[in-house]
């Protein structure tokens, strides 16, 4: 079939219904517009021309039909389709266009495609039956500028049906205060399949008194929006606050061919507006305005958004309040009456009561509890310091708990953590931000003439609460309110946290006495607000509070001050007794410490300071001033080198992965007034990042400290050492001794060569840590031994062999220290005196160490050398010695000499026997001439001698006269 026969038919259906009548007349042009035909299989659709009634009228001349504008085309916001010319045209004044997009925002009654359901809710695992037997009336229902859902425990469900040309979204601002309500938003696609996605499927949260914007994604085709609620009625609670919705917003829809006009008490003054203006108050519009008209100033007025002005009733006694000036000089204020705003009520009528003249004086009210009058007008108390408000800030003595806290009793002004604001329902409904206002005695709500708005009061605690006394409860809420209502108002008390999560603590309804009401917070968080949010249902409906206290807050003042609680009892508040002091529980009152005691660690009291030790910091601790005196021999030690850290670490182990770690111990021993220099870091986290660079994320210090060392791989690809898990294994000094300490015996720590003394002792603890494990706590044992052999640096640190991890328990430590610095101060005894022989008139003595190397340091020196005079016998008896054997030497040689001379004459003798037997006559023989002299008269006359001549001996190597020594022989008889 020819196509255009096909689209000729098509009008033809189109323009009369497929009703042939001949008695139709034909269609004027203002009897017709044009649309556009279904979309076919390629986006696309035709414009046809139509009659407006097909009952009235039918076309005989139509319009060929034109390919129109694709499926998913649309206007931007603010302007409309005009088939005619198939082009976008803006909204003329007083009309508005969304383009692609329809909101709904009246709820006089359920907009077309807007339908309401319930049901009745049973739980059967908890054993829940809803309270309310017929649930069909549990629906949602529009209330002019919402809709509204049940306050039963029905479940109820609000949907939408919307055809989508193109993908959009639907945005909606809604009201959820009640915890009781279950509040489900969700989205099903034409096959009545949910869309699971993030914000198509959610629960969404409590929002408070406030309004909170949703928006979800929709896709193309059909979508069926769904808002459920469900209410859990438990105890006496008879009725739940029920969720708003307003300003329902979908884009996506098919294109609009028309703009709206704005609704009454609206206006829009521009072409081209994408929403109408609300009329300002005191003004008012008809349905389509451009501008709104203003109201009588003498005799009417008229809220935000009406449509028409209305007549100002008399004034009563509610159209006004009194107020304080601020305190003069004098201290005193005075009362001004002012009428409420905005004026709703005119007072030139009969019978309207007239505005009270001010100006009367009176003193003034005194400061809130917490602070104190001064010069620039009340100022809160320091730290540990209190007032009523009266007086000046008196400080709180000791062993007393300031009561910190916000204590408003007096309202001239609005404190500073405190705000109000009026929230509107509508939109329109507050004009003025103002919701509550201070009158002297209390707070209340002002003159905001709608029923749609909640006033709120909000009292902000950023910083959040001090560490509690009872670990449960943080701080404390207390207010006295009471309302006045004539109609069914109600007063909200909601919690905020972080402006995230808001939940309805309590509520009130109708008239209500003055009370008190208090809340208990059991979290901590910053960030924290508490708001009294009031909605009123008639204009006279109003509500007071008369006193608000918020305890424990960080940085609040402090009204008052109390005893202590026991010591035993956690008090965080307690102004701690003066530096070494203790609370006496007995008489509640601080006593000293005094002599050589210190405060007790985790006890009360005082103790004594161990042996080598004394007290410093005002006897909160023992110290040792790096000094020992050994009491059994006098000895004195000087560790004074030895007082900074000192570091060992363990055999490596390894984890059940393999991986391998070290234990590092690092050693304070004195000074620093007992409290330690070892250091312990944790700077796995510097490495991981890759921007180590020294620093550290955790650091402990105290007297002895052990971390874990590991080897790790940077970010950046280099392998570091790195420490973690830091640990303070001792943070007190006990005591200093020579004497065997608790469980410390010389089987830890065998003696060895390396000294003659006893090792000195150093015996440290935690502050009070005791365990099942570990009932007397961590517990550490240095030992000081002299060696030395180790006169480099500082020395070495050893653990017990059994134990190479320095304990074998898990509770008690040991570590032995060599060094020299060690050993003791040098003494008289620890050199002897060595003494000379008498020489040369004089005795020398001197002085040397018993060992070597010494075992003792620093301290005497050795004497110097000794020197005496003496009597010296040595050189005499050399002397004697010397001419002994010389004249020894001469006896011998003069008896060799003699001897020989004894044997010449033998010989000579015999000679002269033998000549004798020889000769004539009978004589004898003639004399050598070496033994006669030469002169016979000489022989005659010594016949009776024998003489020898002998040379002397030359003197100093020169001759001298030749003398002879003579013999005397005497002459020997013989027989012949």
């Amino acid at each position: 079939m020819d196509k255009h026969l096909v689209l000729q038919i098509l009008t033809i259906c189109l323009s009369t219904s497929c009703v042939f009548a001949a008695d139709v007349p034909p269609c004027a042009e203002h009897e017709t517009v044009f649309t556009y035909t279904e979309c076919d299989s390629r986006n696309g659709r035709w414009r046809v021309q139509v009659p407006k009634n097909p009952d009235h009228c039918e076309i005989k001349n139509a319009t060929a039909p034109v390919r129109g504008k694709n499926c998913d085309f649309s206007c931007i916001a603010g302007q409309f389709l005009d088939l005619k010319t198939q082009q976008c045209k803006e909204c003329p004044v007083g009309t508005y266009s969304l383009g692609s997009g329809i909101r709904f925002d009246n709820w006089e009654e359920l907009p077309d495609r807007f339908t309401s359901s319930s049901e009745s809710i049973h739980f059967s695992p908890y054993g829940y039956h809803s309270k309310v037997h017929n649930c069909s009336l549990s629906k949602w229902s529009p209330a002019g500028h919402y809709v509204v859902s049940n306050d039963d425990d029905c479940t109820s469900s609000l949907s939408y049906v919307v055809e989508l040309r193109q993908a959009g979204a639907v945005s909606f601002s809604y009201q959820y205060p009640d915890d009781d309500v279950i509040f489900h938003f969700y989205v099903q696609n034409g096959q009545c399949e949910t869309v699971h996605e993030q914000n198509t499927d959610v629960f969404l949260n409590t929002t408070g008194t406030g309004w909170k914007q949703w928006r979800a994604t929709l896709k193309k085709g059909p979508n069926v929006l769904y808002w459920k609620t469900t209410g859990i009625l438990l105890g006496d609670k008879t009725k739940l606050s029920p969720v708003l919705i307003r300003d329902i917003e979908i884009t996506g829809v098919s294109y609009t061919t028309e703009c709206v006009k704005c609704q009454a008490g609206f206006f829009a003054s521009s072409r081209g507006s994408h929403w109408c203006t609300p009329c300002p108050p005191n003004t008012h519009s008809l349905p389509g305005a451009s501008i709104c008209e203003p109201c009588d100033p003498e005799t009417q007025y008229a809220p935000a958004a009406n449509q028409e002005c209305l007549e100002k009733p008399p004034c009563m006694e509610k159209d006004y309040f009194a107020t304080h000036t601020a305190c003069n000089e004098n201290k005193t204020t005075m009362i001004m009456y002012r009428w409420a705003e905005p004026k709703i009520c005119l007072d030139t009528l009969e019978d309207s009561v007239k505005l009270p003249p001010s100006g009367e004086e009176k003193p003034c009210s005194p400061c809130n509890p917490g602070f104190h009058p001064s010069e620039m007008g009340c100022e809160p108390c320091k730290s540990n310091s209190y007032s009523n408000g009266t007086h000046h800030c008196l400080q709180c003595p000791a062993s007393t708990s300031p009561q910190y806290g916000f204590f408003y009793l007096w309202w001239d002004h609005l404190p500073d953590l405190m705000k109000t604001s009026c929230i509107s329902l509508s939109q329109t409904d507050c004009d003025q931000d103002l919701g509550w206002e201070v009158v002297g005695d209390q707070v209340r709500t002002t003159n905001v003439d709608s029923g749609e708005a909640y006033l709120v009061l909000i009292l902000s605690i950023a910083s959040g609460f001090m560490e509690p006394d009872d670990f449960e409860v943080y701080g404390t809420i207390t207010f006295v309110f009471e309302l006045e209502c004539e109609d069914d108002c109600q007063l909200y008390f909601m919690k905020d946290v972080k402006k995230k999560e808001t939940t309805v603590v309590d509520s009130w309804r109708g008239n209500q006495d003055r009370q008190t009401y208090s809340y208990n917070v059991m979290k901590n968080d910053t960030a924290l607000s508490f708001t009294w949010a009031f909605q009123k249902k008639s204009a006279s409906d109003r509500a007071g509070i008369f006193l608000v206290n918020a305890t424990n807050v960080i940085g609040s003042p402090a009204d008052s001050c109390t005893p202590c609680a026991a010591a035993n009892v956690q008090d965080t508040r307690c102004i701690p007794c003066p530096v070494g002091n203790y609370l006496d529980d007995d008489a509640r009152t601080c006593k000293a410490c005094t002599g050589n005691t210190r405060l007790n660690a985790g006890k009360n009291g005082c103790e004594e300071c161990g042996e080598g030790t004394r007290a410093v910091g005002d006897n909160t601790r023992c110290n040792n001033n790096c000094h020992f005196l050994s009491d059994k021999v006098g000895r004195h030690y000087n560790f004074s080198a030895l007082s900074r850290s000192m570091s060992v670490m363990t055999p490596p182990s390894f984890t059940s992965t393999g991986k391998k770690y070290n234990h590092v111990y690092n050693i304070s021993l004195c000074g620093n007034e007992g409290k330690g220099r070892a250091e312990c870091i944790d700077n796995v986290t510097f490495a991981h990042s890759g921007l180590f660079s020294g620093q550290s994320l955790k650091k402990l210090s105290g007297m002895v400290c052990r971390s874990t060392a590991v080897n790790l791989d940077t970010s950046t690809g280099e392998r570091m050492s790195v420490h973690s898990q830091p640990i303070i294994l001792a943070s007190r000094l006990e005591s200093v001794s020579q004497e065997p300490v608790l469980n410390t015996t010389d089987e830890i720590f065998p003696k060895d060569d390396a000294t003659d003394y006893n090792d000195v002792v150093y015996f440290m603890s935690m502050d009070w840590d005791g365990s099942d494990e570990c009932p007397d706590g961590r517990q550490t044992f240095v030992h000081l031994r002299c060696d030395p052999r180790l006169t480099d640096g500082n020395g070495r640190l050893e653990m017990p062999k059994k134990c190479p991890d320095g304990t074998c328990n898990g509770c008690d430590f040991y570590y032995l220290w060599r060094s020299y610095e060690a050993c003791p101060i040098c003494i008289k005894e620890d050199f002897i005196e060595v003494v000379g022989g008498c020489e040369s008139g004089k005795i020398v003595t001197k002085y040397i160490w018993k060992s070597y190397p010494r075992k003792c340091r620093s301290g005497v020196d050795l004497p110097d050398e000794k020197v005496e005079k003496c009597q010296d016998y040595t050189f005499y008896i050399q002397i004697g010695i010397v001419g002994g054997v010389s004249l020894l030497f001469i006896m011998c040689a003069a008896v060799c000499c003699l001897w020989k001379k004894s044997k010449k004459l033998e010989y000579k003798y015999h000679r002269l026997v033998l000549d004798g037997k020889g000769g004539a006559s009978g004589e004898l023989p003639a004399a050598d001439s070496c033994a006669i002299s030469d002169s016979e008269s000489d022989f005659e006359d010594h016949s009776d001698e024998v003489i020898f001549q002998k040379k002397k001996a030359r003197l100093f190597g020169k001759k001298s006269v030749t003398d002879y020594e003579s013999v005397l022989l005497q002459p020997v008889t013989t027989g012949v």
